[in-house]
């Protein structure tokens, strides 16, 4: 098996190839002959929409990125995944219907979300973007505000840009 270890990137650098075992050398390449693909690591988004088709085709859309995504129908079904995995990204439909008799609206999740992360990244989605609901979305820090209908690839364009 082979251990690598990298120079810090600059002018003429090498990396130091170290081999274990009887026959262990010492070698030294050029970076440019060395080169590698980076893996980037995608953000995880969870998608949270009571309409299927909406939530489906997000989901879609977003797969084809290259994003891990995640999905939920109600708020309880999204805090149940944000437990069990936390994501770095939450689109958040702000009419969600009651679960069980109890109503929480997109807005209680944004707060919910928050206490379990605080730094997440928050996209909520809504019929109609009036004045307060653009200021209760910057009073709750949520990164971006979209209207309905939904266009992928300005979400995808959001999505991308958000910074973690």
């Amino acid at each position: 098996m082979e251990k690598r270890q990298f120079t810090p990137r600059r002018r003429g650098g090498a990396k130091r190839i170290l081999l274990h075992g009887p026959d262990a050398i010492d070698t030294l390449q050029p970076i440019e002959q060395c080169r590698e693909p980076v893996a980037v690591q995608k953000k995880k988004i969870l998608v949270v929409d009571d309409d299927r088709h909406c939530r489906e085709g997000l989901q879609v859309s977003l797969l084809g990125a290259g994003y891990t995504v995640e999905t939920a129908a109600d708020s309880w079904q999204a805090i149940k995944k944000m437990k069990e995995c936390p994501c770095e990204v939450a689109i958040i439909d702000l009419d969600l219907p009651p679960v069980h008799g109890f109503a929480l609206s997109g807005w209680d999740l944004v707060r919910i979300f928050r206490i379990f992360n605080p730094a997440i990244a928050i996209v909520v989605v809504g019929a109609e973007g009036s004045k307060d609901v653009k200021a209760q979305a910057e009073q709750l820090k949520v990164s971006e505000f979209l209207e309905k209908p939904i266009s992928p690839a300005r979400l995808k364009a959001i999505v991308g840009m958000l910074r973690l």
